[in-house]
């Protein structure tokens, strides 16, 4: 489903429009023209029907050259594996998310406690993940003719990235902000509002006209709003809504 110029929504979960499945968080298509990039993967249970949103869209898996993921939690990153299998694209993640996905490390991501609590099924397991290019903040990944700016976010999780395409000023915020201001607060041990505070003081200074968020829906006009949004919260010292 195309939500900008050169950017497709390709899966979702219950929070969002459920299109691939209920675990899936929003995963996006950029392209960059003779390449593309994917945003996240999903939880893995719904790569079957991402790869066939992709498909309906009139791309191809072979010509994926990234598969970039925001951070490591499992309905971002679970299909990292099965997706970067069948297409041959590169994970590029930060270095701490690259650290958990090759590990399949579910204490450092969070897994375990989201497993208890019945957010995943009891035998769901994260299948490790090789990262083919890690990331820190500044650098910039090459999409065809698009660019990806590569950000740290930390807050929501402390190896939260986001990506920013300057030529669309269209930012894929990951789970650090989303369409009506709000946050997502985890009582996981590296969430940090304070980080998250000055995560969102950075992303208000970028030009953002769409605003690609990790769950619910797109912006596609002002993107930039819901930082600002977030950050009035912050400032009168209240805490911004959380999604979750």
């Amino acid at each position: 489903m195309r939500v900008g110029e050169r950017v497709y929504w390709i899966g979702s979960g219950i929070l969002g429009m459920n299109m691939t499945d209920e675990l899936d968080c929003n995963v996006y298509l950029l392209d960059g023209g003779s390449e593309w990039a994917m945003i996240d993967t999903g939880a893995g249970y719904g790569v079957g029907r991402i790869v066939e949103e992709l498909e309906k869209d009139g791309f191809r898996l072979d010509r994926l050259r990234y598969i970039a993921l925001t951070h490591a939690h499992a309905d971002h990153a679970g299909g990292a594996a099965e997706i970067r299998r069948r297409s041959g694209a590169a994970i590029a993640a930060s270095e701490l998310t690259a650290a958990m996905v090759e590990a399949a490390d579910e204490e450092a991501m969070g897994l375990r406690q989201a497993r208890e609590a019945g957010v995943y099924p009891a035998d769901y397991s994260f299948a490790p993940c090789p990262a083919d290019v890690k990331l820190r903040g500044g650098m910039k990944l090459r999409v065809g003719e698009l660019t990806l700016d590569v950000l740290m976010t930390p807050g929501h999780s402390r190896d939260m990235a986001a990506y920013y395409c300057p030529e669309l000023r269209t930012l894929f915020s990951g789970d650090t902000v989303f369409a009506r201001g709000e946050i997502a607060r985890l009582s996981t041990p590296d969430f940090s509002l304070e980080e998250l505070r000055a995560s969102l003081r950075k992303l208000v200074r970028l030009e953002v006209e769409s605003l690609m968020p990790g769950h619910m829906a797109p912006v596609v006009r002002d993107g930039g709003l819901p930082i600002r949004q977030a950050l009035r919260m912050f400032d009168r010292d209240e805490i911004p809504r959380s999604l979750v």
